[in-house]
């Protein structure tokens, strides 16, 4: 239910949205490099402190959760963007959300499959357009 900063993280971040108290503990904690199965854990927060996506390396698929959505064209969740705003309206830290997108970026991913959207493939021209666009509005 707390929304505030944890240490190493950006003093101006909060979580938007409600925060509903639980009592869920974790078994498993995931680093950037992990493995769960054939799936390579990928660390790009922004969207929320602890977003991660998932590599597939067999095959290069990217499962990117909410790092970016497809709903009318690809967007990050590093600036808003019409027909999905939602998602980076929501964003827990935009700059580092964009710095995210980079990095998942640079994964060169043959496919795109995320949280809000379709799947889309051979991504890369449109996640170059789409974080282009996202650095241009929070430069």
């Amino acid at each position: 239910g707390d929304g505030s900063a944890e240490p190493g993280e950006p003093g101006e971040a909060r979580i938007r949205g409600p925060l509903p108290s639980g009592k869920a503990h974790p078994t498993v904690l995931l680093d950037d490099g992990d493995a769960v199965g054939s799936l390579q854990v990928v660390a790009s927060p922004g969207h929320s402190p602890g977003h991660v996506a998932f590599l597939d390396p067999r095959d290069g698929t990217l499962f990117a959760g909410d790092a970016f959505a497809t709903l009318g064209g690809i967007t990050t969740a590093a600036k808003p963007a019409w027909p999905f705003p939602l998602m980076a309206l929501l964003a827990w830290h935009r700059p580092t959300a964009l710095t995210s997108a980079h990095r998942l970026r640079a994964l060169d991913p043959e496919r795109l499959a995320v949280g809000h959207g379709r799947t889309v493939d051979q991504p890369a021209a449109a996640l170059d357009r789409a974080i282009a666009k996202a650095a241009s509005r929070t430069g």
